[in-house]
């Protein structure tokens, strides 16, 4: 079921801009040559397939620890490498990849240092503090915004942050079953009561804010290279 519901929602193109987003910071870093690109905790590959898409030059590889989402992606996308593996076990190679991405996704910093160039970059996308604000103010009483994410200031020492961005959109969710669909994207769909998720039921439409926080961090270079 969520792995249905992940992909109506977004098929439908409610995150394009997040896709626009992402795929312009990813070009910036290499604008001429091609690149080798992984998405650390693909899901249904969505992001995955539409880099692919637009970066035809490049090699992608996208895996997940859920197999069927990763069953839903080698149907979605056959010219992409997907693995069923472990974020903190990756049977990748040392320095195999220019970017990583990490979208809502546990992050290992170690295994991504061990697998990402030299000088190489990752793409993090994380909540931004009003995410989904009005899909959680149509759900609980009191709504607090999203803290601020913590990974960014644990970086070891041969990982930097270079920026980060902040991309805002407003989507109009037409109907019942994209509302539906969205918690089902959310780890609210495993929190709200019966209550909840029927006065959430009866709406029949819902402006929703879009907020994450784009970060990079690259890689740095050792003094031999």
């Amino acid at each position: 079921m969520m792995v249905e519901a992940r992909t109506r929602f977004l098929n439908h193109g409610y995150y394009q801009p997040v896709i626009d987003a992402l795929i312009d910071k990813i070009q910036s870093f290499s604008p001429e040559a091609p690149q080798s690109i992984l998405d650390a905790g693909c899901g249904e590959g969505y992001y995955t397939s539409a880099i692919q898409e637009k970066l035809e030059d490049s090699e992608v590889c996208g895996f997940d620890i859920a197999k069927p989402a990763i069953l839903a992606a080698s149907k979605r996308n056959k010219a992409i490498e997907w693995l069923v593996a472990s974020v903190s076990d990756l049977p990748l190679m040392d320095e195999q990849f220019d970017v990583i991405i990490s979208i809502f996704s546990r992050t290992d910093w170690p295994e991504f240092s061990r697998v990402l160039k030299p000088g190489g970059h990752t793409v993090i996308l994380t909540p931004g503090q009003n995410h989904l604000m009005a899909l959680r103010r149509a759900i609980y009483d009191e709504v607090r915004p999203y803290p601020e994410d913590k990974r960014l200031q644990d970086l070891p020492a041969n990982l930097c942050l270079l920026e980060s961005q902040t991309i805002d959109h407003l989507m109009i969710l037409e109907n019942s079953q994209a509302i539906m669909d969205l918690l089902a994207m959310t780890p609210h769909y495993w929190h709200i009561n019966t209550r909840q998720k029927e006065q959430l039921e009866q709406l029949p439409q819902l402006e929703c804010e879009l907020e994450m926080r784009l970060s990079v961090i690259q890689k740095r270079y050792t003094e031999t290279q």
